[in-house]
């Protein structure tokens, strides 16, 4: 296997809406009758990115196939490979002279483990990044098609012995480009994952890399975008792994304190990020939390809800960082803080401002002309939220104008804090201004 150049492992790059992923023998099971087939295993993009595992069976009775037309909960189990598939049937169909049975089987959760089991040795695996950000690489090669030359971007994410590689391809600018313009799905990069010291490692230990790496790229997106499709292959260039999986959210550009320009970023905070991420304590609440924040950032559903899952994450790394990490307090008296007294709590231990910034100018000139009384940004933001939250509250309609603003600084609060959670002292995109691409700042508590 070289140990320089990878590629996909599946045929992502064509214009098909539905990949081939795995073929073999497909096997249902209908009232206690055991039925055999042809089987695929296929990503499909359109409407929406979901795994199907199809099957073909020829041979089956009417009055099973009636049955099953049905009530397609008669199919009591499904299998690809000898491998049973929980899930459902949602699509039944029977063709004709040759009376030939398609089943449409969607698996009840993701991934599945196409090839291999936990205990698979590997030496590396190979993944897929639909939708992710059109980033300047820390470094840079060079890929010609026939007379054209493109750049290819590449990014090293090194970790405890582990080394993840994110690279762009030679389609990445048109698949980009065909994004902005059509939205859905489209391959943007490839990612690779090895052992530092070319040593193999197990389906179970690089599974939790792939769980790590689910969050800290949707992180830096500021929406879902995951590694889809892992592939494992031995020191021989083999595959000996697969774990099939699809892409979560269809296109969007969200905002994000991740500028793909610097993407030294990314560099930055990983090691920091992992080393969280692998404290139970700590992946259990950056699981909720970052769930929260995509959930939040994502503007078409709602900038009120938005505040209040925002608030909501913020809350969250503050109980973790003060009651289980830090013990500056215990949990019950964490719960008798007032909600802005929580976030002062986190802000100021962290060296993050609390004054409301010139940024957000509906937010001060309420609070300069005093019509609220507000103390501080962490008192304006939980006032705000109150008044979405309780329908009695007095200044309600006077602070729709000021939502917008509450959104966006309720998100930088989160994302800075998750950053500063990590120890991270480099640059960051500031969403409260009006930027260029490429316009970084320092953190806030870097000196």
């Amino acid at each position: 296997m070289d140990t320089n150049e990878f590629e996909p492992a599946f045929s992502f790059d064509t214009s098909e809406s539905s990949v081939l992923l795995n073929q073999g023998e497909a096997e249902m099971h209908i009232d206690g009758n055991t039925y055999k087939g042809t089987g695929e295993a296929r990503l499909d993009l359109l409407p929406n990115g979901r795994l199907h595992i199809y099957g073909r069976f020829q041979g089956v009775p009417d009055a099973d196939r009636l049955k099953t037309i049905a009530d397609p909960k008669t199919i009591s189990c499904f299998s690809i490979n000898s491998r049973q598939v929980d899930g459902f049937a949602v699509n039944i169909r029977v063709e004709e002279p040759a009376k030939e049975m398609t089943v449409k089987w969607l698996p009840r959760s993701e991934p599945i483990i196409g090839i291999g089991d936990e205990t698979t040795q590997m030496s590396r695996v190979v993944f897929h990044l639909f939708n992710f950000v059109e980033y300047f690489g820390t470094r840079r090669s060079f890929e010609q098609n026939g007379a054209e030359m493109r750049s290819i971007e590449h990014i090293d994410l090194i970790y405890g012995g582990w080394k993840v590689e994110l690279k762009s391809l030679f389609v990445t600018k048109d698949n980009f480009d065909k994004l902005k313009a059509e939205g859905g799905y489209c391959l943007t990069h490839i990612g690779s994952i090895e052992k530092a010291a070319g040593t193999s490692f197990s389906a179970t230990d690089v599974s939790n890399c792939l769980n790590g790496l689910r969050f800290f790229l949707s992180f830096a997106k500021g929406g879902w975008c995951e590694p889809v499709c892992a592939v494992g292959y031995d020191a021989s260039g083999t595959c000996v792994w697969e774990c099939w999986s699809s892409p979560k959210e269809l296109w969007q550009a969200p905002l994000s304190w991740f500028d793909p320009h610097n993407s030294s970023q990314l560099t930055m905070l990983f090691p920091d990020f992992m080393t969280r991420w692998t404290s139970v304590e700590w992946r259990e609440a950056l699981h909720e939390i970052i769930y929260w924040y995509l959930n939040a950032n994502h503007s078409s559903r709602g900038i009120d809800a938005g505040i209040v899952l925002a608030q909501a994450a913020i809350e969250r790394l503050s109980y973790e960082f003060a009651v289980n990490d830090r013990r500056l307090l215990t949990s019950n008296g964490f719960k008798d803080l007032w909600a802005s007294d929580k976030f002062r709590l986190l802000f100021s231990s962290l060296n993050i401002p609390l004054s409301i910034p010139t940024e957000t100018p509906e937010l001060r000139n309420l609070a300069k002309k005093g019509q609220m009384n507000w103390l501080d940004a962490p008192h304006a933001l939980t006032e705000i939220r109150n008044s979405l939250v309780h329908p009695e509250h007095k200044q309600r309609r006077q602070l729709g104008k000021a939502y917008y603003e509450a959104w966006n600084l309720s998100l930088w609060y989160l994302e800075i804090s998750i950053l500063a959670i990590c120890g991270y002292s480099g640059t960051y995109g500031n969403r409260l201004r009006l930027r260029w691409v490429g316009q970084v700042e320092d953190v806030p508590w870097k000196k």
